[in-house]
């Protein structure tokens, strides 16, 4: 598809079958999120949403290299620095309306993420049921190198993954990449690219019974069984991950993200940090070595966003966001947005090293005023919001379509042990055998659950090695390692 100019199209749409397709085509800038973008993709979802013939929707990339790397920032800044934040304002109202508009869809979306995918990629991708990694997936949220925050709905997302590494990876910026982004949470499934036209060949001749429409031409009624038709369609595509592959982390550095990283024992970054040096180990003060070369302001807004959004619904937390980007375009309260995006993107090429050296606004954490954050992010008079094309909302996500969570074994292999006990208080010794969680127990109740989905006898595995231990009931029964 081309433009009037015979300029390519940065966004691609096509029918096929019963699917249909959304490929992000500005190569040129690894896919960059632009206004235009989101303007093309949002009014096509609409549209879709309303047809009575396509039956999903799959967003892909044109780009061997890139998925979408994120979001135009260098534009907002130099919008921002030539005197038209409102122009960068529109940006991140497109952007998260969209976001939103995809974590509400009322049919399947499959995101093909190859490739660099970091900040509004991730928004592209995160909030949909169905997001399928491969070999070149590169993951990161590097906001705070930028002077800016975990953005496009990511404070809602990040909070979930297991072990406080939604923390960490806000804070730090750190890149997972490939099986990694599997196993940490991002991706549902795990599919070499080379089959990707096979699986959107397969995805396309899908079909599902005919809904009911209401007078809008909405569809509704039941469809969480076609949802699970398309899982098990891109599971027939899927790899299982290696049983000696070793995830980014290793167990003593997830126990140190899961302890230093806890927003109930560290409820402030300082305390982040004053957590990493007591830890001591090599990991931990690199990590604070890294944390030091962040944005101040960036790291406590993270901070603050992260634990408050953890607590609040999608709507809710992409609201807060808009608010927050927009306060920080307009320079309503001191922020480090348009020094970084200058010093570390627009100069990148400078010969001169004082030009990508950035200067934050405060020179340390605990120079920034207390109440400098919370300016940013409450409602007062300055209060853009996101746009509702589809209305609903909710503080978990409706479909969970990837690997078992951290917590969801905790809880089997507690309320197992709970319920086994509570079992024998009212029996007589010898009366009747109870039966408390095993590691074997427990591998085959999550095989069971997720129908022998490839990975998660990895992650089960590894869970139950770094968080259980044999109990004193005997008979291989665990106990959680809190």
């Amino acid at each position: 598809m081309a433009t009037s100019s015979s300029e390519p199209s940065e966004v691609e749409f096509q029918i096929k079958n019963t699917a249909r397709i959304i490929s992000l085509n500005r190569g040129s800038k690894l896919n960059a999120l632009n206004t235009s973008m989101c303007k093309e993709i949002t009014p096509r979802l609409v549209e879709y949403a309303k047809s009575n013939s396509n039956n999903l929707i799959i967003i892909k990339s044109n780009s061997d290299k890139s998925f979408c790397s994120g979001g135009d920032v260098i534009q907002c800044a130099k919008n921002n620095l030539s005197g038209n934040p409102q122009s960068s304002i529109e940006f991140f109202q497109s952007e998260y309306s969209l976001n939103y508009l995809l974590s509400v869809y009322n049919k399947p979306i499959v995101s093909i993420v190859n490739g660099i995918v970091m900040g509004g990629g991730v928004g592209l991708s995160v909030h949909t049921p169905f997001r399928i990694v491969c070999e070149s997936t590169r993951f990161a949220m590097p906001e705070t190198n930028i002077g800016f925050f975990s953005d496009v709905g990511t404070s809602f997302w990040l909070p979930k993954l297991d072990g406080n590494l939604g923390y960490y990876l806000s804070l730090t910026g750190d890149e997972l990449t490939g099986l990694d982004t599997f196993i940490a949470g991002f991706g549902t499934h795990y599919i070499p690219s080379s089959r990707f036209d096979h699986l959107i060949e397969r995805l396309s001749l899908l079909e599902m019974a005919q809904l009911s429409t209401d007078k809008k031409g909405y569809l509704f009624g039941d469809k969480s069984q076609f949802y699970a038709i398309v899982n098990e369609a891109i599971e027939e595509f899927s790899e299982q991950i290696p049983k000696h592959h070793k995830f980014k982390f290793d167990a003593s550095q997830l126990k140190t993200i899961e302890e230093c990283f806890n927003p109930k024992k560290c409820p402030t970054v300082e305390e982040v940090i004053e957590s990493l040096l007591k830890d001591g180990s090599e990991f931990a003060l690199k990590t604070v070595k890294n944390l030091q070369t962040k944005s101040p302001i960036s790291l406590n807004l993270c901070w603050k966003l992260l634990i408050q959004n953890s607590q609040d619904t999608i709507q809710n937390s992409l609201s807060t966001e808009l608010m927050t980007a927009a306060k920080m375009m307009v320079s309503y309260k001191p922020n480090d947005f348009n020094e970084y995006i200058s010093k570390n993107l627009i100069n990148k090429k400078s010969t001169n090293p004082e030009d990508k050296i950035p200067k934050p606004y405060y020179e340390t954490l605990s120079k920034i005023p207390a109440t400098l954050v919370d300016n940013l992010t409450n409602m007062d008079i300055y209060n853009p919001d996101i746009k509702r094309s589809l209305n609903s909302d909710y503080s978990l996500y409706p479909y969970s379509m990837g690997l078992p969570t951290q917590s969801e074994v905790e809880q089997f292999v507690k309320g197992t042990t709970a319920e086994a006990e509570a079992e024998a208080e009212g029996e007589s010794e010898g009366e009747r055998e109870v039966s408390y969680a095993t590691f074997k127990g427990t591998l085959k109740y999550f095989d069971d659950k997720y129908r022998s989905k490839n990975g998660v006898y990895y992650k089960v595995v590894n869970i139950l090695k770094r968080k259980t231990q044999l109990s004193s009931y005997g008979n291989e029964t665990l106990e959680w390692i809190d």
